[in-house]
């Protein structure tokens, strides 16, 4: 079982539904996992039809 203690103390058994600010060590986290979910997402000029030229 993962136990979360909190900065104040607090012994938490789930993190569920509680914000984890940014900084120190999560930042670095919350930015891979933002630049893992922008590069694993299909491009737009891909989905986009080309206009034909008629």
């Amino acid at each position: 079982m993962i136990k979360h203690i909190l900065a104040d103390g607090t012994e938490l058994k789930s993190i569920e539904g509680r914000t984890i600010p940014p900084t120190g060590k999560t930042e670095a986290v919350y930015r891979l996992i933002a630049e893992l979910l922008i590069s694993s997402r299909p491009s737009r000029t891909a989905e986009e039809p080309k206009a034909s030229r008629a």
